[in-house]
């Protein structure tokens, strides 16, 4: 099955008008192939070569990699869970990623391909998010692999607070946060009204 056609089966119905999926349609056609490549080099190989061939736009290079963080999740069965997501009493805050364990605790992941600029806007909208779900786990993931140790050093100075955990694609440490992710159950919260509006994406 085509990428585009599989997101579509997934519940992205729009994922037809995708350009970052087309994009990575083009380099690889199909989710499974090459299906024991960690995922690091998945996302990496494919943006490189997205951004060598085609330079894309900023604001395009940044859906390219929330889409790749996309074929992850399902190339490892993690799921389900929701894109581009508002959450009840959060307000004004949308969060790329949010995945909810058994238990309903949220797992909240922001992605930006430049994560030294945007760390404050994490930062806030996690903070946001941890006053109103106290238990909820903050993830920072970006394509960046100088910026995680930007971003250690202003945690270890007390100048970030609320980001739990930070993440290079670039770096093996995000494979393991990937075989974490696909080591748990998720779970729909629906009828919890927790999720006011986001695409949801599930088997």
């Amino acid at each position: 099955m085509k990428l585009t056609q599989y997101f579509i089966s997934q519940g992205k119905l729009n994922a037809s008008n995708s350009k970052a999926l087309r994009l990575i349609e083009k380099v690889c056609p199909n989710l499974n192939d090459n299906k024991n490549l960690r995922p690091s080099m998945f996302i990496n190989n494919i943006f490189d070569e997205i951004e060598n061939k085609f330079k894309p736009s900023n604001a395009l290079r940044g859906s390219v990699f929330e889409h790749l963080m996309m074929c992850v999740f399902f190339r490892n069965n993690i799921g389900p869970f929701y894109y581009q997501v508002n959450l009840n009493f959060v307000y004004n805050v949308t969060f790329d990623f949010v995945l909810f364990d058994t238990n309903k605790k949220p797992i909240i992941l922001s992605l930006k391909t430049s994560g030294k600029e945007a760390y404050k806007q994490v930062e806030l909208e996690s903070l946001v998010a941890k006053q109103v779900h106290k238990n909820c786990r903050t993830i920072y993931i970006t394509y960046e692999d100088d910026a995680v140790r930007f971003l250690e050093r202003k945690k270890s100075l007390s100048e970030i607070h609320n980001i739990d955990e930070i993440y290079s694609t670039q770096d093996k440490d995000f494979d393991k946060l990937i075989d974490d992710l696909k080591s748990r159950d998720y779970i729909n919260p629906g009828s919890i009204d927790i999720v006011k509006t986001g695409i949801f994406l599930s088997d």
